[in-house]
């Protein structure tokens, strides 16, 4: 019965794929950046009682990779997550920003899981900043979470903390104010981009 619940919990919280390939087990840490990012995603572990983890910066450095084996750590334990690709899902919120019972069932189910992973969060074409509305429902769905310390955020970008503080104070102070602690930066630098590597 345990383990019905636990495949449940993968199911709905739309990981099923990518955990099936990013674990702990399988993130190569041979660079001496790779291992204090696993060390720390790791330790989140044990010591993420109101605190957030964010992981920031290089393209294909491995982010959701570290991400997603925490969430599927998290599921093992019984935790129920959803994941959240920030480009989809932002577009799929607004279309029912106007229909008050349908965002607000939209937007309930990612402030209240236990465990949240954001990834690619602020994500936008080239050169373009978040709208209005995308900072708007960032700033709800944050703040929320932000004021309830029981509730597990998991954050990746490919912008830094200063650069979510430059598209928007407020959002960007919630997410420094949680993640002093588990703030992990990955340089940007093209040589830790491992999609392109042969």
């Amino acid at each position: 019965m345990e383990t019905r619940r636990f495949y449940t919990r993968i199911e709905r919280s739309g990981l099923k794929q990518l955990m099936e390939e990013y674990t702990f087990e399988s993130y190569i840490a041979t660079e001496p950046w790779q291992r204090k990012a696993k060390t720390m995603a790791e330790k989140f572990l044990t010591d993420y009682h109101g605190k957030w983890f964010f992981a920031g910066g290089q393209v294909g450095s491995g982010k959701t990779h570290l991400c997603t084996a925490m969430v599927g750590r998290f599921l093992t334990e019984g935790k129920a997550a959803k994941y959240m690709l920030w480009r989809d899902e932002i577009v799929s919120i607004k279309a029912v920003v106007t229909e008050d019972d349908v965002y607000s069932k939209k937007i309930n189910e990612l402030k209240k899981v236990p465990v949240l992973y954001i990834d690619d969060f602020f994500k936008t074409e080239r050169g373009k900043q978040p709208t209005t509305a995308e900072i708007n429902i960032a700033f709800e769905l944050l703040n929320y979470r932000c004021n309830n310390k029981d509730l597990i955020t998991i954050i990746s970008s490919e912008r830094l903390i200063d650069d979510l503080i430059d598209v928007d104070e407020a959002v960007g102070s919630r997410i420094y104010q949680r993640v002093k602690d588990y703030c992990l930066v990955i340089d940007y630098d093209r040589s830790k981009n491992y999609r392109l590597k042969g």
